[in-house]
């Protein structure tokens, strides 16, 4: 079960890496006057065969890994401050994206972020998956 809270699309940034990082949304009122201020960041980078030819048993891994995650893996930064008095929100969320823009961008945006954060991913897929063959 997934415990997902509703979040609306924003804004895209394009980084100098050719890739794009989309902006959510996912404040919401908690209680009385008081709100969760949150924000996501998402960069989805694109997988394909050839990410699992450094694996003995790659294609077949290749194979599930598209079954259940389909063609990418995601990056993602979440920001939020809770309790936030509701005359503040739209203030407290400029300044996470603020923040988000003046420090993460440039590392989001760096080139070697996509071919790090794959093998990553799928270096912890291929051990979930030897977890059921033992």
């Amino acid at each position: 079960m997934t415990n997902k809270l509703p979040e609306a699309y924003l804004e895209s940034y394009d980084l100098p890496n050719g890739l794009s990082a989309d902006v959510y949304d996912y404040s919401r009122k908690v209680a009385g006057d008081r709100w969760l201020v949150g924000l996501t960041i998402r960069i989805d980078i694109q997988v394909s065969e050839s990410d699992f030819d450094e694996f003995e048993d790659g294609k077949e891994l290749y194979k599930k890994f598209r079954e259940e995650h389909g063609d990418h893996v995601t990056f993602e930064i979440k920001k939020e401050r809770n309790f936030i008095d509701q005359r503040e929100k739209d203030e407290i969320f400029a300044q996470l994206l603020n923040s988000i823009k003046e420090n993460a961008l440039k590392y989001m945006g760096h080139e070697k972020l996509a071919a790090g954060f794959r093998r990553k991913k799928l270096a912890e897929f291929k051990e979930i998956q030897s977890w059921w063959k033992e």
